[in-house]
């Protein structure tokens, strides 16, 4: 009987011990100044050494007075083993204190929306030529996923996929056999998708959607990949991707002054990418953090993770949570 009471005894005292350990890893959201001050505090006198070239030590250098904060940067062009390396595209760059490149994660989380309650055959794919090697991959990982080139004539890429040319033609039919009368016209398209995913930059993004609508493609949601907007440098260009699904950095959503998203995107990741390389500097403990660019799972002796909001682009422009 003691031996069970103290076998008991062991148990819940690891139970314990394990459910104030996960307990104990903080959030902190250093959007608001009052943690992000605690936050930086617990970073003073941190010294980063940093090779990259002129433009983004510009970047860095508006990020870390935004901060505000004791944290130093030496740029030097001898790098060693504590420099952190920067290169002109770091949006793509895999660093070693995170597990992939933010351009990564902002696909991943993309991808799994995209898939989430659908069949894997009710997704329509369309991807431009500068996207090749990413429409391969999610060819190769979703097999049955119907996946489209967008080429330059795009009103007839959505009457071919979507088969409307017959449609089309009955109307033509019909509008020349009776010419007096006013025929609203209605195409219809398939209906065997649930969901159209764009893998485009902004140019040709802004171009197809408006094909897509015009020939009333319009119960189905619409997804595009984060490069049609991460490059933006006016945020009224939204307005072109009104009702359109996409994964965005936090900052879009919390600086909704700040117009130039092309820049907005790269000055938040350097803000988390200081933040956290100072936090391995001092050997913090893991915490979750509300970063400007991300939510980060930062982890003491490992590389951290990234997750970011799946959101829809409304009439006005603006970032709404799904």
């Amino acid at each position: 009987m003691n031996k069970l009471n103290f076998n008991n005894y062991i148990i819940i005292s690891l139970i314990c011990l394990f459910i104030f350990s996960c307990s104990s890893t903080q959030l902190l959201d250093i959007s608001k100044d009052d943690e992000l001050d605690l936050l930086i505090e617990s970073l003073e006198g941190t010294k980063l050494k940093i090779k990259t070239n002129e433009d983004v030590k510009k970047l860095l250098i508006k990020s870390l007075i935004k901060l505000d904060s004791d944290i130093s940067i030496s740029f030097v062009d001898t790098p060693d083993n504590e420099t952190i390396n920067i290169s002109n595209n770091f949006l793509d760059q895999k660093f070693a204190y995170f597990c992939k490149s933010p351009h990564s994660y902002l696909d991943e989380i993309t991808k799994e929306y995209l898939f989430s309650t659908v069949e894997i055959d009710e997704v329509f794919i369309f991807y431009s030529r500068k996207f090749l090697s990413r429409a391969e991959i999610i060819s190769n990982n979703y097999p049955g996923a119907k996946i489209f080139l967008i080429e330059s004539d795009y009103d007839s890429i959505v009457k071919d996929v979507f088969e409307l040319k017959d449609s089309y033609s009955r109307s033509d039919l019909i509008n020349k056999l009776v010419k007096e009368e006013d025929i609203n016209f209605i195409p219809r398209p398939r209906k065997d998708f649930k969901r159209i995913f764009i893998i485009a930059d902004y140019d040709q993004s802004k171009n197809f959607i408006p094909s897509l609508k015009f020939n009333y493609i319009l119960d189905r949601e619409i997804i595009s990949s984060a490069q049609s907007i991460l490059k933006i440098e006016d945020r009224r260009k939204l307005l072109d991707f009104s009702d359109i699904v996409v994964t965005v950095p936090n900052s879009f959503m919390k600086d909704k002054n700040y117009s130039n998203l092309d820049e907005l995107s790269k000055l938040s990741f350097l803000n988390d990418l200081i933040i956290i390389s100072a936090m391995k500097k001092k050997n913090l403990g893991s915490q979750n953090i509300n970063g400007r660019f991300a939510n980060i799972r930062y982890v003491q002796n490992s590389c951290s993770d990234m997750s970011m909001d799946v959101v829809k682009i409304n009439d006005l422009g603006d970032f709404s949570l799904l």
